[in-house]
């Protein structure tokens, strides 16, 4: 780390390829988890806060060896938990997007993705600087740099209220909108759950998914083709709240809405939160508009419909 840290760019480069090479073996991580600190993320992070034209390129390979030693679940925790990591990670970003340096703020993107997946008070302390710096991104010109800021915040945003409720007025529920109707399936998983986060915790977001989509068709494809149980039940919980607008359920009759849940709520999925969420969107559609029962009948679901009643309650 020390040699990394020095101007000389071969040598710096030489001591990034040997870090490489110790951080695919498991001895070596298990050795530098009681100085992960001060031998590694200590110089890590100061590097990082300093990225610059002569030292650039050196920065994708650095940040690969740390998300290899943050396979180590002790390592991995300790970084999750270092303040001064998230720091760093907030003035790289800021660095990144001054200067264009796309190929650092990619795997930055990805390394931040993987550890934001735990929960620490030190993630919830910077959770709206991160989301801030996110929505930003995600008018970035790069799709890969685009899905990788929804990934982040997918992660983040259910560890801090505060920051949920600052992308919601950011504008976040329809530029997720706009993600999901496209193909990538990273994309898709990531925009979803960030629906889905936002969704639950604010009637805000709710009626801003309804009022950009007032059949709810980008939920209900999603539903029909996703092969991903994740994204679908994502999907039908997204549903599910925004039945709880007035006339969104009158806005779904005459369309697939009744047959598409009813299909995920009896299924066989090995998730059974697609089941249960898609039982609860069917139990508050009917509840809420009582037409859909008509559509029931003619499916014979109503014993499909008690079994959501069941769950619901």
């Amino acid at each position: 780390m020390a040699c990394v840290s020095e101007p000389r760019q071969q040598r710096a480069n030489a001591a990034v390829n040997i870090l490489k090479n110790f951080a695919a073996e498991k001895k070596f991580h298990i050795q530098l988890r009681t100085v992960m600190t001060d031998c590694v993320t200590g110089p890590f992070t100061g590097i990082l806060k300093n990225i610059n034209a002569s030292n650039q390129s050196l920065h994708p390979a650095l940040i690969s060896v740390i998300s290899s030693l943050g396979q180590d679940d002790i390592i991995r925790y300790n970084l999750c938990h270092d303040p001064e990591c998230w720091k760093a990670f907030l003035v790289a970003i800021k660095q990144c997007r001054e200067h264009e340096y796309r190929e650092i703020l990619y795997p930055l993107l990805g390394l931040i993705i993987n550890l934001s997946t735990v929960t620490s008070p030190a993630i919830q302390e910077h959770g709206v600087s991160l989301c801030s710096s996110c929505l930003g991104l995600l008018k970035d010109s790069d799709g890969g740099i685009i899905t990788r800021a929804t990934g982040v915040l997918s992660t983040v945003l259910p560890q801090s209220s505060e920051a949920v409720q600052h992308v919601i007025q950011g504008g976040v529920v329809r530029t997720m909108c706009r993600l999901l109707k496209g193909t990538g399936q990273n994309a898709t998983k990531y925009a979803i759950k960030t629906l889905t986060v936002c969704t639950v915790a604010s009637h805000l977001a709710r009626e801003e998914l309804v009022k950009a989509d007032k059949k709810l068709s980008i939920l209900r494809h999603l539903l029909v083709v996703s092969g991903d149980e994740i994204v679908s039940g994502n999907a039908a919980l997204c549903m599910a709240h925004c039945l709880e607008v007035d006339g969104t359920a009158r806005n779904l009759l005459g369309t697939d809405a009744v047959l598409i849940l009813l299909r995920h709520a009896a299924g066989d999925a090995k998730r059974t939160a697609v089941q249960q969420n898609a039982a609860i969107a069917l139990g508050k559609l009917c509840r809420s508009e009582r037409r859909h029962m008509e559509k029931l009948r003619e499916l014979h679901g109503f014993e499909i419909l008690h079994s959501c009643m069941k769950l619901i309650t």
